[in-house]
């Protein structure tokens, strides 16, 4: 075993990270980004960085325990053997299950890995993984929330493509259908006809809505309508997806990549989108990513976007990023978007850089 890879600590953060106002989305609100905070430091000096979440400050201390029980297990173990790790973390859940925290915790853990398992490589990691592209097309996701007024909507569309964004992705699923379709309306209205424009339904609806809810919004030009059902339908994803022409998008409630392998068989979706904490980590995450690119899926990352820029320039059928800055308040160096694009450059690993004085503020 490499000596200089060896992992000698796992340290775990409980932080709270605080939003100006809480989101609103149509399963629940979002007070605050409690977020598990893991670092992963070997014998050379590498320092990997990860993190998983949840909403709520409870469910966040018992994945800061399983995230401390596993971290035990891999002390001592190589870094960059990122394939023999993932196993040996999955085994040790598997009485518990590898879904929920199970998946977090290891996501968490696994992520960090291959963050020290590329610097030690002196590679950024989308060079690791293939090097298909320099920069990455981004869309906003940090605003249009269902608290919003039609005015704050209206402005807060417009705001986002003055800062150069160009596509943006707004919320549904309230209680009145009349109302969903009128601030469609009005968000296009304020984006124009150039700009994309996503709709998530946070699983708002079942299939006979999903399916009358994109005809009334058809006119309004979607590039996808997103996560409108239950994510465990996945026949009624079929179903709508044969329906309907507009594009439907999900997969970022899905459990590794199995949940994901029915999905792409039963073609219940015209874009995939993984999410990194519940596919375990990095591992996964690249196993699934490959996995819809050979039923010719295309796939999209949920949120991460400071690992999962790193798919997306690694891979060549990882279209897009969500761009969501929730973690950004914690970043000695925040991401840049120019023209509605994230440039990865040439950093080893993922090129985190972290505030201390920030984790310090935030942790609790």
């Amino acid at each position: 075993m490499p000596t200089g890879t060896r992992i000698t600590e796992v340290q775990t953060d409980f932080l709270s990270i605080p939003l100006d106002r809480p989101l609103v989305t149509a399963a629940f609100p979002i007070p605050a980004i409690d977020t598990a905070l893991v670092r992963v430091r070997t014998g050379d000096g590498h320092t990997g960085v990860a993190w998983s979440f949840a909403f709520g400050r409870g469910k966040v201390a018992a994945l800061v325990r399983l995230i401390d029980d596993l971290g035990d297990l891999v002390v001592g173990a190589d870094a960059s053997a990122t394939e023999q790790l993932w196993t040996r973390m999955s085994k040790a859940v598997g009485f518990v299950g590898r879904h929920g925290l199970a998946a977090l915790a290891m996501s968490a853990i696994d992520t960090a890995c291959w963050d020290v398992k590329a610097q030690a490589a002196e590679l950024p990691v989308h060079r690791l993984l293939g090097g298909f592209r320099d920069s990455v097309e981004v869309y906003a996701s940090q605003g249009l929330w269902l608290d919003r007024s039609r005015d704050e909507l209206a402005k807060e569309a417009r705001d986002l493509v003055d800062q150069g964004f160009r596509a943006v992705k707004m919320r549904a699923g309230l209680p009145d259908e009349d109302e969903d379709v009128a601030r469609v309306a009005l968000v296009r209205d304020a984006i124009g006809p150039d700009v994309k424009l996503m709709v998530d339904a946070n699983q708002a609806w079942d299939l006979k809505q999903t399916v009358r809810m994109a005809r009334r919004l058809a006119p309004y030009d979607l590039y996808w309508l997103e996560e409108p059902m239950p994510y465990t339908q996945v026949e009624a994803y079929a179903e709508a997806r044969q329906a309907l022409d507009m594009p439907l998008c999900t997969g970022e409630s899905n459990y590794l990549k199995g949940d994901l392998l029915a999905l792409a068989e039963r073609r219940g979706a015209d874009y995939i989108m993984p999410d990194l904490m519940r596919m375990g980590g990095m591992t996964e995450l690249v196993k699934a990513a490959h996995l819809c690119e050979s039923f010719e899926v295309p796939v999209t990352p949920h949120l991460f976007m400071e690992h999962c820029l790193h798919l997306a320039a690694g891979l060549p059928n990882v279209v897009w990023q969500e761009y969501q800055p929730w973690w950004q308040p914690i970043m000695a160096e925040p991401l840049q978007v120019i023209d509605g694009r994230v440039e990865l450059g040439d950093k080893p690993g993922f090129g985190i850089t972290l505030s201390d004085e920030a984790v310090e503020r935030f942790r609790l």
